[in-house]
């Protein structure tokens, strides 16, 4: 798998080549093997382009690729500016060669953007081990959430996305081997790499054959935990799913989000989380086909009724391919039979 360059912050004019014409630009971010560019209107994914920047008092161009457009609807609607996401092409000219090498030492100078820590959810039913797992993750650079039983690995991994769950064989309500299946039947979840915590090395295989993707035995040294979660965790990095937007309910609301994706016909996953709750909406070609919360058990139509209600929290855009399960919701049907719940409700009240 092709290792992510590393991204920076960055504020530089620079001028694009489109379709024979010139454009005056800024980066927003640039990395050696690509940049996100602001500029409106934006070019449509895969357009060939040439970037062109002044280095050290000569300008130096390389070829790129358009590979992400966010256009002027989307990025209101988002509160990002407009834009589009570039990737270097392979240098083939010694003038290529050349502008990379002006990039390396431009990014020499400039803050680096920090990568994200890795999360991991910790389940063992010893308060005392759970305190000494987390303060070891913790001094390795991770974000931890600790659970006691299995319902509360599931919650924690609501909440927040995690990178790896570790849990332990004897986990009550839902036990270490088990656990496999209860998270991969929460979408988004399926993919999480599972470590499995045991006494007994009989059970090593058996962990594997549930599907775990790393088994260690207690007892352990923290480094070793420490270095599994971060293998596991980089083997378990899907192209196919990655998080493209994400931000404040209370700055964009919902429904805003899904007209965007109706329109756009996009298939994800939109996670929610306010406090404490958690749920996600799995989406097909702009239709709802699927959604969870940890706050109501209710159809599907009953849990996005629910959604849509909240107006304060985070959300994360997942781009993904949805596993259908139903015909689906229509987002505008939704939205105008929510409208409709809401209208009922303000009557009654105002009756009151």
């Amino acid at each position: 798998m092709r290792r992510r360059s590393e991204r920076y912050t960055v504020d530089l004019a620079v001028e694009l080549f489109a379709d024979g014409q010139e454009r005056r630009v800024a980066l927003a971010d640039l990395s050696r093997s690509g940049a996100f560019v602001r500029m409106s209107p934006t070019l449509p994914v895969g357009e060939p382009i040439h970037l062109a920047m002044f280095f050290e008092g000569r300008q130096l161009a390389a070829p790129a690729t358009v590979v992400h457009s966010l256009g002027d609807q989307d990025a209101r609607a988002l509160g990002r500016p407009p834009g589009i996401g570039i990737a270097f092409d392979a240098p083939t000219r010694h003038a290529d060669t050349l502008f990379l090498r002006a990039i390396d030492r431009l990014l020499a100078k400039r803050p680096r953007i920090a990568p994200r820590p890795l999360h991991v959810v910790v389940g063992d039913p010893s308060t005392r081990i759970l305190e000494r797992l987390s303060t070891e993750l913790g001094h390795a650079g991770c974000t931890v959430a600790t659970a006691t039983n299995g319902l509360e690995v599931i919650g924690a991994a609501l909440r927040q996305m995690p990178d790896a769950v570790v849990v332990d064989r004897a986990l009550p309500v839902i036990d270490g081997l088990q656990m496999v299946t209860a998270l991969g039947r929460r979408p988004g979840l399926g993919n999480v790499p599972i470590i499995v915590m045991t006494q007994d090395a009989a059970e090593l295989a058996l962990a594997f054959d549930h599907g775990a993707r790393d088994v260690v035995k207690k007892p352990f040294v923290a480094a070793e935990l420490v270095a599994r979660c971060h293998h596991v965790a980089r083997a378990a990095t899907k192209p196919g799913d990655r998080v493209i937007l994400r931000g404040e309910l209370a700055e964009v609301g919902l429904p805003a989000i899904l007209v965007m994706l109706e329109q756009e016909k996009k298939n994800g996953r939109v996670i929610l989380r306010a406090g404490r709750a958690a749920a996600w909406l799995e989406l097909a070609r702009g239709t709802i086909v699927d959604a969870g919360s940890t706050e109501t058990t209710a159809d599907l139509r009953g849990v996005v009724m629910s959604l849509l209600d909240w107006s304060a929290g985070d959300y994360e855009l997942i781009s993904s391919e949805p596993n259908v399960r139903s015909a689906g919701l229509s987002i505008t049907f939704a939205l105008m039979e929510h409208a409709r719940i809401s209208d009922e409700r303000a009557a009654r009240r105002h009756q009151a």
